[in-house]
């Protein structure tokens, strides 16, 4: 792994950053003794995270509660870390809806879009700015496997993760020359309370679930050496076979293989869940 306080300096804002995936990057940029800034949106699980970086680290962690789906949210994350010089950004908060796109409520919809893409977007263009003035930094932007094809059942999660896997891809051409480094990490399943809440039966189908350490680890190590990242070679397989084949038939194999897997509350649930 690149030694990031070298490279970036010595402060990273993770969001989503007290469980799974967002947690296992506070960690291990925590082991190299970046300082982090966590954003979560429960307080007392940014204490507890802010406790243990403390005490197994020795590293400073500023944190703060913030719904990332709320129009202010990126403007109060900005005025929070204002006075710190940081160099890493890691927008990794994300919330998922399951179930049949006409029965889902419209609302949860929309704050789907909220957190999954306006949040990054906003970020992003904010700390882009901030670092094009230091002359250097990074971006790490958490897609998904599904942000590479529709999914049905999953049809405006996956959109809006494609949403990311565009916007990280350009990006990472864009910003190259200001010194800024863009990677996006699309995990497939991963442990972690999102994918546990999914009503989905994934023993059911050929994919191979990631310990949210190893998604972390790939991710980190990607940065700035790679534009996108999949973790897994099962995953790898699915990421790149709709550019071998035509586009709609990943798209009818997933349905297939969700279908056979889905919960019996599947259909009818709006289920949201945050990383």
């Amino acid at each position: 792994m690149t030694k990031f306080t070298q490279k970036y300096g010595s402060w990273a804002l993770v969001t989503g950053a007290t469980t799974g995936i967002g947690r296992a990057i506070s960690e291990q940029l925590a082991q190299q003794g970046m300082n982090i800034v966590a954003v979560a949106r429960n307080e007392g699980n940014l204490q507890s995270l802010k406790q243990t970086l403390q005490d197994d680290y020795a590293v400073d962690v500023r944190i703060i509660a913030a719904d990332l789906s709320k129009p202010d949210a990126n403007e109060m994350i900005e005025r929070q870390s204002q006075d710190l010089d940081v160099g890493l950004l890691v927008a990794n908060a994300g919330v998922e809806n399951t179930g049949h796109f006409i029965e889902n409520d419209q609302q949860a919809e929309s704050h789907l879009l909220a957190l999954n893409v306006v949040s990054p977007m906003q970020l992003s263009h904010s700390f882009a700015q901030r670092f094009a003035k230091r002359g250097k930094g990074g971006i790490l932007l958490v897609s998904s496997l599904f942000g590479y094809q529709g999914v049905p059942y999953f049809a405006n999660y996956s959109a809006s993760k494609a949403y990311i896997l565009s916007l990280g891809e350009a990006l990472n051409v864009e910003l190259k020359p200001l010194g800024i480094d863009v990677t996006v990490l699309s995990p497939g399943l991963t442990n972690t309370p999102m994918a546990a809440n999914i009503p989905v039966d994934f023993n059911k189908m050929p994919i191979t679930k990631h310990a949210p350490e190893v998604v972390a680890k790939v991710g980190l190590n990607a940065l700035g050496r790679k534009a996108t990242v999949v973790p897994g070679f099962i995953n790898k397989f699915y990421a790149w076979e709709n550019r071998l084949i035509p586009r709609s038939w990943p798209v009818k194999l997933f349905n297939f293989l969700i279908s056979r897997a889905k919960t019996d509350n599947c259909p009818t649930t709006d289920l949201q869940t945050q990383r």
